[in-house]
């Protein structure tokens, strides 16, 4: 009898321990996670190309990021020949300023997300008599990939990224000069390169 009521005195000691590790590990990780904020800034390498520039400030908190994107930069022939209609021999300046919201699959922020971009673009025509922009908003889902560098520069990473962008807004009856168009739908590919601060 004496053996038994030792035997359990002993396990209600381990659960009671286990127990109270286990809480005490739950509350920790569930106030560090509840803290686990991150700023990151990121750098476009496409529009720099295209004589412009891009960029990007954000919060990260668990599987989410949230921020803002802005760009702006010259259009070339075949740049005006995918988002415009009409519009070849003009001179386009696009710019533009988005909102975004992001889930990763993985909750450091690497790998495989999706995404949703809200983008107010302007075009403006500045060789015209009298210059006008025509403004567009457009709803762009999105898919990418973020590879984090090696162990000493953990911080910077690339990220990839593919828009569908459909246009849900225009202002473009406004613009008097010709009959110029925006498309409708079309793809981006995105290439930044990033810091977690």
């Amino acid at each position: 009898m004496i053996n038994r009521i030792t035997l359990l005195l002993f396990f209600s000691c381990i659960l009671f321990a286990t127990e109270k590790t286990f809480v005490r590990e739950y509350t920790y990780q569930a106030s560090d996670s509840s803290n686990n904020y991150f700023f990151n800034i990121e750098l476009s390498l496409i529009h720099p190309i295209l004589g412009g520039f891009g960029g990007t400030v954000g919060i990260e908190k668990n599987h989410f990021s949230y921020g803002l994107n802005s760009f702006g930069t010259k259009l070339n022939h075949m740049t005006k020949h995918y988002l415009l209609e009409n519009a070849e021999e003009l001179a386009v300046y696009n710019w533009g300023v988005e909102l975004y919201s992001d889930y990763y699959f993985k909750q450091n922020h690497t790998g495989l997300f999706l995404g949703l971009i809200l983008s107010l673009n302007g075009f403006r025509f500045n060789d015209i008599p009298n210059p006008q922009t025509i403004l567009v908003l457009y709803s762009a889902p999105r898919i990418g990939y973020r590879l984090c560098l090696p162990k000493k520069l953990k911080s910077f990473y690339f990220q990839y990224s593919l828009t569908t962008h459909f246009k849900v807004w225009d202002d473009e009856k406004k613009f008097l000069y010709r009959e110029i168009d925006t498309k409708s739908i079309f793809l981006i590919s995105q290439l930044t390169l990033g810091v977690k601060i």
